[in-house]
């Protein structure tokens, strides 16, 4: 297995050489813990390129680390409505994913979605999310820098190891994945020998920067009520908002195939 020193200079590398075959890149970026490190083994290669920051109109709390950053940095930030959501469902877990129009594709990004807890404020699942504005979007960019990693795991895709560095898109944007073989243990060690800001409020450090169970400034979460959209529910469920039962209505939603990319691995 490769040392960290080893990986970043692979990554260096990949990305010196990407610099030169293509015109117009972007960074994507949430400003977790891998976004922020891709987004400094990008400066410290000289590039400020602009970042692409999907986010949710919901909770401001949650981006309070993320709007702090991009004004230290001075980033160039874009965001745009998804072209339309969906919902997916792998054994009990229920989510709304959003498409965005990449291209002539689509990237598949999850809500995030947690049980509404007593007592605290959630979401409508399809007024608020499943019921989001959308529209299309002319992409201007020709690569997507993604700080995605082999180990990373999706609630309803399940582990998502990386085959490629590199996916090539017919008539769409290319994705690099400049962080393929990081590790969480390798991103926090960048993170503390070179002092990249990371967002306190979201990990704890006293705990291995395992993420805190309170998710007030987690943009990856959002407490959401998604009842009526499970398709395997019952015809009548309990709606938290209006304090009465109403009808399942997931019969009637938009479910995604339950399928992966063919850059994604199985184990």
């Amino acid at each position: 297995m490769l040392k960290l020193e080893a990986k970043i200079e692979r990554a260096k590398e990949f990305i010196g050489g990407l610099q030169k075959q293509y015109n117009n890149p972007i960074a994507m970026a949430s400003f977790g813990k891998d976004s922020m490190v891709l987004l400094h083994l990008l400066k410290t290669l000289g590039l400020k390129l602009p970042v692409l920051f999907h986010k949710e109109p919901f909770e401001p709390k949650k981006y309070e680390f993320a709007n702090r950053v991009i004004a230290k940095e001075g980033y160039v930030v874009y965001d745009y409505p998804p072209s339309f959501t969906q919902m997916a469902k792998t054994g009990s877990n229920v989510e709304i994913i959003s498409r965005y129009q990449v291209g002539n594709s689509f990237i598949w990004l999850g809500t995030g979605i947690k049980k509404p807890e007593e007592g605290k404020p959630f979401l409508c699942g399809y007024e608020d999310v499943y019921k989001k504005p959308t529209g299309d979007f002319e992409f201007p960019w020709d690569l997507c820098y993604v700080g995605h990693k082999s180990v990373d795991k999706d609630p309803i895709r399940g582990n998502i190891p990386l085959l490629v560095d590199i996916k090539k898109n017919e008539g769409s944007p290319d994705y690099a994945f400049p962080l393929r073989d990081f590790t969480d243990a390798d991103i926090w060690e960048y993170t503390e020998t070179f002092g990249v800001d990371w967002n306190e409020k979201r990990y704890d450090k006293m705990n291995g920067y395992k993420e805190f169970k309170d998710i007030t400034f987690n943009n990856d979460y959002y407490h959401c009520c998604v009842n009526c959209l499970d398709r395997d529910g019952p015809a009548a469920v309990w709606c938290p908002k209006l304090n009465c039962t109403i009808a399942n209505i997931g019969g009637q939603v938009n479910y995604a195939p339950e399928d992966k990319p063919e850059y994604l691995g199985e184990s």
